[in-house]
């Protein structure tokens, strides 16, 4: 913590388990930690799990036992957490954006979008999507979601599954990519159950191929671009915000998010050349190298220091 660092930054999380959402706050509240300005301080709703389980298990000081946001200089939201926040805030709202659905109609995050805010998307997509509403209060930043690229495992870890269908935001859907696979003589495991992020990085990092299944709409979806840093070759369907770094046949084959589509692009991904596959794994591990932390820290130190 830098040791001018006088104003509160306040971060409000409802957490009932470990996603890619509450991964990145945690990321946030991490960089805030190194502002000359601000100083993180974190509020959890009553019902939030706690303990190891939690990210920020064990931080210091400990998590405050009261939301008081006019207490704050600052507040940083994400997702539903507009709901804490009073109408009109009593200060400056940081508005972490990270699904393009957030624009849609019916959508409840929708409504907040008119509400005063700097905003900062994961995505060129998320801020496209947004700014299509002609609703948005404020100015509108994009970070590319970063990746800790310390917390990886060896990208010479066994090669010794040849497919991995990484499928737990979609578990029928994997099942059936995992099922025409194994018709094609093409030997494919299947997670669908939570894992840890320890075990869950390690299957990554011992897949030849590694087929990662967003949501049908994201505004980012870091396991294929984790996958790709480990160094598996990846398949991830289109979800829109993955379109800047699964670069169709260069990073990752891109398939349409169907279950012909994503089964004949694992099965193209399998049998390719030696050579495409060392070039598509080498421009992928460069494009990871892209989206560190660090970058992203740099990034959002800078919209702090206007705040």
């Amino acid at each position: 913590m830098h040791p001018a660092a006088d104003r509160i930054l306040l971060f409000h999380r409802d957490y009932h388990g470990l996603t890619g959402g509450h991964l990145k706050v945690r990321h946030y509240y991490s960089h805030a930690e190194h502002s000359a300005r601000f100083r993180p301080r974190i509020f959890f709703t009553p019902g939030s799990v706690r303990g190891p389980e939690n990210p920020w298990h064990g931080i210091a000081p400990p998590p405050l036992t009261s939301w008081r946001p006019s207490e704050a200089a600052a507040l940083f939201i994400a997702g539903l957490d507009w709901e804490a926040v009073p109408d009109p805030s009593p200060v400056p709202v940081i508005n972490l954006i990270q699904g393009v659905r957030h624009a849609d109609e019916g959508d409840p995050r929708r409504a907040f979008l008119a509400r005063p805010a700097v905003r900062i998307c994961v995505s060129d997509e998320v801020a496209a999507a947004i700014k299509s509403t002609e609703i948005v209060n404020g100015p509108v930043h994009v970070i590319p979601n970063g990746i800790d690229l310390g917390d990886l495992p060896s990208s010479a870890l066994p090669r010794d599954t040849a497919v991995l269908v990484a499928g737990m935001k979609n578990p029928p859907f994997a099942k059936a990519v995992q099922d025409r696979l194994r018709l094609e003589g093409i030997h494919a495991e299947c997670l669908v159950d939570p894992l840890s992020r320890g075990e869950f990085l390690e299957r990554l990092s011992r897949s030849a191929v590694a087929v990662t299944l967003p949501l049908e709409r994201e505004g980012f979806f870091l396991p294929a671009l984790e996958a790709m840093a480990v160094g598996a070759v990846v398949v991830c369907p289109d979800c829109v915000g993955n379109r800047g770094f699964c670069r169709d046949r260069e990073t990752a084959f891109r398939p349409r998010y169907t279950v012909d589509a994503v089964v004949a692009a694992a099965i193209a991904a399998a049998t390719q050349a030696p050579s495409d596959t060392a070039a598509m794994r080498a421009a992928a591990i460069a494009e990871s190298k892209k989206h560190g932390l660090e970058a992203e820290r740099l990034a959002f130190l800078r919209i702090l220091d206007a705040v």
